[in-house]
């Protein structure tokens, strides 16, 4: 078969995005300018597209397009493209002068707000010229329906390389598989329909006949259930999303974060929603007034088994972060024991059930549901996702690569969403954001850089504290 049907998790977030707010992931990346221009100081852009295109290989989806089902009967499929061209996917562009970050961010928020074209793959490469400081911004765009964060992050570290090599590497000859035709598709598509209806019915059918293994799962998804039905608060940042997209980036230390972690007994993620605790309070002390709100965070889980698939395998958790109001020694240790509780309640079992529900409907129909529920949805504020990078350096065709910023754009009534990875020891943060509906992203971002400094000196405090009261003890004599 030269097709792989789209999976459950792929179906319903092409169901839920629109063209006025397409599902795009990816990544702001600023690289060294000189190693990529050329002897005439323009970009090597035939050098780039080789290199990139003989990555390919390890990645086939990135040459693949969806494939309707004929009378709307079924998942699309996924297809070679027989008309592939990487110089669609990998392109150029300049900023206006000066090129900083206020010409960079315009360019980027309306990347996010162009839809991709889904008669070809679903990403684009922009190699973006112009950037102040002797420096080019790469910019890869992927449709969340081919795949998640992680899988993206992890193919856009294959094209790089651990070592300055500045020769582009040719890629390999290759052939698009012929192109799936209509009857097989429809009765393939039938066919799978009939047996997932059969397996899921056997399930019901056998699962009387281990009913101690039945009712730990029942009761686990109780109590799964109970933890994220109780509705977040109303806030400003929680309101449906328009067309209009912002996305602002910053640099936090990674090592005073991971020794915060160390030493606290907790971990990079608790200590980077903490951070977002406090800068999400003050935002939105600035905007309504004091008020002593726990906002509720989705935060996607990575349930990858095989390195380098890309695919979406990914379920979800829902946490309250803390109220602003608590020092930030207590406030790390709430999110930490509140993260705590959730993993062990087993809440990350919900979101592979709740995709599992879109294999039960017609497209059509979860088309229907997906959008009217994701602009309705009473359970979230925001969601944040944190991607483990690399600590070491890596290299495009010779230029190092210097800042590494991740972006989910904002969908349904989620108008804001904040994503982390590491990198050669700093944490980049990306937020994303409805341009209409958080008026101020720069304060948000300054006040993520405000608390992440204010933990690492409160919990630095506390560690001086603690030694300083061990010195004053008195020594204890024995008899």
């Amino acid at each position: 078969m030269s097709y792989e049907r789209l999976s459950a998790q792929g179906a319903t977030l092409l169901c839920a995005e629109s063209s006025a707010a397409p599902l795009q992931i990816g990544a702001l990346c600023l690289f060294e300018a000189g190693p990529l221009r050329d002897a005439a100081g323009c970009l090597r852009m035939g050098d780039l597209r080789r290199h990139i295109e003989s990555r390919l290989a390890g990645a086939p989806r990135f040459r693949q397009k969806l494939s309707p089902i004929p009378f709307d009967l079924g998942r699309p499929v996924w297809a070679d493209d027989p008309s592939f061209d990487i110089a669609n996917h990998v392109r150029a562009a300049a900023l206006p002068r000066p090129g900083g970050q206020a010409e960079l961010r315009t360019f980027v928020a309306a990347l996010l707000e162009a839809p991709l074209d889904r008669s070809r793959p679903l990403w684009e490469c922009w190699f973006v010229d112009g950037v102040e400081g002797d420096r080019i911004a790469v910019v890869v765009k992927v449709n969340h329906v081919m795949a998640d964060g992680m899988a993206v992050l992890e193919f856009a570290l294959s094209v790089l390389d651990a070592d300055p090599r500045a020769d582009a590497e040719t890629p390999a000859p290759w052939i698009p598989a012929p192109p799936p035709g209509s009857g097989p598709l429809l009765v393939h598509a039938l066919t799978d329909q009939l047996h997932r209806r059969v397996d899921a019915g056997w399930r019901a059918v056998t699962a009387p006949r281990h009913p101690a293994r039945l009712i730990s799962s029942v009761r686990t998804l109780v109590n799964a259930v109970k933890m994220t039905a109780v509705p977040a608060p109303k806030l400003v940042i929680t309101r449906p999303v328009g067309p209009h997209r912002d996305f602002v980036w910053v640099r936090l230390p990674l090592r005073d974060l991971r020794e915060i972690a160390g030493g606290q007994r907790v971990t990079l993620n608790d200590v980077v929603l903490a951070i977002v605790a406090r800068a999400l309070g003050d935002y939105l002390e600035d905007e309504t007034g004091p008020a002593e709100v726990r906002p509720r965070v989705v935060v996607p889980v990575s349930t990858h088994i095989r390195p380098g698939e890309v695919e979406n395998r990914f379920s979800l958790m829902i946490a309250d972060l803390p109220a602003g109001s608590l020092d930030p020694v207590s406030r790390l240790r709430e999110v930490h024991g509140d993260m705590l509780a959730r993993k062990e309640s087993r809440q990350a079992m919900l979101g592979p059930l709740l995709f599992a529900l879109g294999e039960l409907v017609t497209p059509r129909l979860l088309r229907t549901v997906a959008a009217v529920a994701l602009r309705r949805q009473p359970f979230a504020n925001l969601a944040v996702t944190n991607l483990p990078g690399t600590d070491d350096r890596a290299f495009l065709l010779g230029s190092r690569l210097l800042e590494l910023y991740p972006f989910v754009t904002v969908t349904g009534n989620i108008a804001l969403i904040i994503g982390v990875v590491s990198y050669d020891g700093t944490l980049g943060v990306g937020l994303t954001a409805d341009a209409d509906v958080i008026g101020d992203l720069d304060r948000l971002a300054a006040a993520i850089e405000g608390s992440a400094a204010e933990l690492t000196a409160a919990v630095r405090a506390d560690i001086e504290g603690l030694a300083g009261r061990e010195a004053r003890m008195p020594e204890l004599v024995g008899p």
